[in-house]
């Protein structure tokens, strides 16, 4: 991607499947970068293989999905150059089996209830690190994060991704409150401004998910701001005059608004925006199943977030659609400082998983184990070498011939087994044979004759029967129809099916086979439809 620089060079990546990847280790020692956070890792505790978790050079700290469905997962891989001083499973940190090591949790006890937040860490979607800073009292506190999809047609999905979004602004803003150096990096599963997005629509910022992300970062200053920031006033305007119209406010807060706890607003800010301010189509995210990757149809909802007293540190940060392998592409970053290891990884580190801890024997147990096969091998000699009493006997007796056949023979000369045969029975047995060997012939004969003949009849019949065969396979396997041209480009159109619920659902279609995109893009998809019945 890069050569290697100076500082620590941290990436992000939503690699829509841990297993998806023919080496994995040689795309992590190929992407070079010091902390790798990976998103979307597909697989449960038990599918992870030793292979893929411990990789030479580096540790890795994974946090898993508890349900049954394994559609989620993070990920963080650290250079041993950087080893963190505490690591931990979950955002709301209830899965620490003690007090957290890495802190800011307590704002979170205050808004979150027990249940809700064993429900927030049930499905795998953060994996926090702490990290030593070199010559510095601070530290460093990477929040590598999956955010929830809001499925349009679940509301109970929609007001989970809030609540997650709710429970990362109070743990980010309390740590960095507590003086760390804070960044959020991940898929966050909502691009920000229209300038993030492919297609904006009408009241764009009006969105709980993009008022977070307002409340959540500064905003910077260019073009595609300001009418940004406008609206998402204008938005929250709007919201709070429809309030005063109810006694009880706290109904009508967004999912991600606190209630119990005050949160300072625009404590982040977005890393690729501070070096890209107007860049258009920088997208990180596209349909393949439509491939608008190829024409850059897509939205960008993968970030770095750095809070504010850590901005400074900031020196580069991109994004590298180039990079295939996922529907998204890596995003990173690179910051002006260096990490003092950890002398031993956090107890959450992967290589201490006891699938992983093969029993390691000590050198008076391979004596032991020598000594005990020595002896089996000598008893199973031993063994072999005896044999019972009866069994001697009885092979003796086998060996003995039978006293009444040596009494039937004894009688016999060796001299009678030589006397010549008398002549008469020879010429008897001489006229038997040919007279046999005859009529061997003549049967002989007529039975290839009927075998010929039933062969060829044989031949004729399936020879009849392989015509008409021929002539039925033929019309059964037709070769289809081709596909329509498209009308835009006059190319050869791809079949699809509706499975959007209705009265089509289910029936095949032809369509444009060029990539979805923007209504003034000659290269994507013409609007060309035919049923295809």
């Amino acid at each position: 991607m890069e050569a290697k620089e100076a500082g620590l060079r941290i990436l992000t990546w939503n690699i829509n499947g841990l297993r998806s990847f023919e080496d994995f280790a040689q795309t992590i020692r190929s992407l070079a970068a010091d902390i790798l956070c990976f998103q979307e890792t597909k697989v449960t505790r038990d599918m992870l293989p030793e292979p893929l978790a411990i990789i030479p050079g580096y540790t890795s700290y994974y946090t898993f999905t508890r349900n049954s469905t394994a559609y989620s997962g993070v990920a963080t891989y650290v250079r041993n150059s950087c080893t963190p001083i505490a690591a931990e499973d979950g955002i709301t940190g209830y899965l620490s089996k003690t007090e957290s090591t890495i802190g800011g949790t307590d704002l979170i006890n205050q808004e979150f209830t027990q249940e809700e937040m064993k429900s927030l860490d049930a499905e795998g979607r953060c994996v926090i690190t702490k990290h030593k800073i070199n010559n510095s009292n601070t530290c460093l506190v990477l929040i590598n994060v999956y955010c929830p999809r809001a499925d349009p047609e679940r509301e109970d999905r929609k007001s989970f991704k809030l609540q997650f979004y709710k429970a990362l602004d109070i743990r980010a803003n309390n740590l960095a409150e507590e003086g760390h150096c804070v960044i959020v990096l991940g898929d966050i599963n909502t691009s920000h401004r229209e300038l993030d997005h492919c297609d904006p629509y009408d009241e764009f910022p009006d969105h709980p998910g993009r008022r977070f992300l307002t409340h959540f970062l500064t905003q910077p200053h260019h073009k595609d701001a300001d009418a940004s920031q406008q609206s998402s006033q204008k938005s929250l305007q709007n919201k709070d005059m429809v309030d005063k119209d109810f006694d009880d406010q706290e109904e009508n807060l967004d999912g991600w608004e606190c209630e119990h706890v005050s949160i300072k607003s625009h404590q982040f800010h977005d890393a690729f925006r501070i070096f890209h301010r107007e860049r258009e189509h920088a997208f990180t995210c596209w349909n393949t199943k439509m491939n608008c990757r190829s024409t850059n149809y897509g939205t960008r909802i993968d970030y770095i977030f750095v809070s504010d007293n850590f901005k400074e540190k900031l020196s580069s940060c991109d994004i590298h659609p180039d990079i295939l392998g996922s529907d998204h592409c890596p995003v990173s970053g690179r910051l002006d400082l260096n990490l003092e290891p950890a002398l031993k990884p956090p107890p959450s580190c992967t290589k201490f998983y006891p699938e992983f801890q093969g029993r390691q024997l000590n050198i008076k147990d391979m004596f032991k184990t020598a000594v005990a096969a020595k002896n089996n091998s000598t008893t199973t000699t031993v063994t072999t070498q005896k044999r019972p009493h009866n069994n001697l006997t009885t092979a003796k007796d086998a060996l003995q011939p039978n006293k009444k056949q040596k009494g039937a023979n004894s009688g016999a000369k060796i001299t009678a087994f030589f006397a010549p045969k008398k002549t008469q029975d020879v010429n008897i047995n001489i006229e038997c044979s040919v007279k046999e060997n005859q009529i061997l012939k003549n049967t002989n004969e007529e039975l290839l004759m009927v075998e010929k003949t039933t062969i060829s009849e044989t031949v004729a019949a399936v020879k009849k029967v392989s015509e008409g065969n021929k002539e039925a396979w033929s019309k059964l396997f037709k070769p289809p129809k081709p596909n329509p041209l498209c009308s835009g480009h006059q190319e050869e159109c791809v079949k699809r099916r509706v499975t959007k619920k209705g009265a089509n659902q289910g029936r095949e279609f032809f369509c444009c086979a060029r990539g979805e995109g923007r209504a003034d893009d000659p290269q994507a998809r013409c609007n060309f439809f035919k049923w295809a019945k």
